[in-house]
Order: C-alpha cells, then structure tokens, then sequence
C-alpha cells in the first residue's frame, strides 16, 4: 500500500512538472557594463579624411578608452608616409607600431594598456594626397545562460520530488 501511495504521489508531481519543465526556457543574460562603446570609441570615426600627409601630422578623440575595444586606422596613397595609432598628440605612448602607406593598423585596448589623452594617429614622415579611414570596434556583449521563472520552479520541484524519493528509500532500506 505505501508503494502505491508513493507512486501516486510521484506521478502527481511529475504531471504538475511536466508543463513547467516544457515551458523552461534558458535565457541569454548580457553582463552590464561591456556592452556600450565608450565616447573615444563612438566617435574615432570621425578622424576620417583625405588631406596631405606630412611629419608631425595628427589627430585624435580625447578621452578613456575602454578595454576590449579595436581601434583601426587605415590610410592610403597616392601619397607615402609612415604612421601609427597613439594615445596624444605627441604621438606618445604608440599603440601600434609604424607602418608605411598604404597600410592597416589595428589596435585592441588590454587592462594594461597605458591609458593617455585619447586614441589617434600620428604621421611620422609622409607627403602627398592621403585618405585616412578611422573605426572602432566596441566590446560585445558576452550571453550568460540562466534559468527563466518557469525553469527555476521546475528545477525547484524535481529537487524536492529527488529528496521525497530518496526519503522513502532511506525509510524502506532502514525497515528491512
């Protein structure tokens, strides 16, 4: 009789479970704080242009750049020159090291990159007509799985329905 009462007891839970188990979903949860672009990063764009290049030519966005993000500079000719991605004016510290025209340079900010004034470019020799194309590339945000409401009721009741079973094992193992 008591291994009927626990079969009825179990296939009760099991029909009250089922649906909420069905409709468990998981859920992509983004982490705060690394999914907006820092002002550096949304508006590096805007360096872009076609203009002479010349020694000591630079530009840049000031600011805090956020770790994670992907800076690139890429110029091309007719002109020629030498270039590279800093982080002020004086074209100290470089992020990336030169390269000659035409060229891409990218660079990612890591926890020690030492942070300056902003992030730019610095010509270190050039001449002639150049275009310069600047972009950002900003940190995606990385999906946590979790649980919704459902899901968790539903883990909740099969951990309760696990412990009445191994209950009534204990019970049943003790008797004997």
């Amino acid at each position: 009789m008591k291994r009927l009462h626990s079969s009825l007891i179990a296939a009760g839970v099991f029909c009250a479970l089922a649906p909420l188990c069905a409709n468990a979903q998981w859920a992509a949860v983004a982490k705060p704080s690394t999914t907006a672009a820092s002002a550096v990063c949304a508006n590096f764009s805007s360096l872009s242009f076609t203009g002479t290049a010349a020694p000591g030519n630079t530009n840049g966005v000031p600011g805090t750049p956020a770790v994670g993000e992907t800076y690139t500079i890429s110029v091309a000719g007719p002109g020629t020159g030498s270039f590279r991605i800093v982080g002020d004016s004086t074209g100290t510290p470089s992020y990336a090291e030169p390269a000659s025209v035409p060229a891409t340079l990218s660079y990612t900010i890591t926890p020690s990159t030492p942070l300056a004034l902003g992030v730019g470019f610095y010509f270190d020799s050039g001449s002639g007509t150049v275009t310069v194309t600047a972009s950002c590339a900003a940190v995606a945000a990385t999906p946590t799985p979790a649980l919704g409401t459902w899901g968790m009721l539903g883990l909740a009741a099969l951990l309760a329905l696990l412990g009445l079973g191994f209950g009534q094992y204990k019970r049943r193992k003790g008797s004997v």
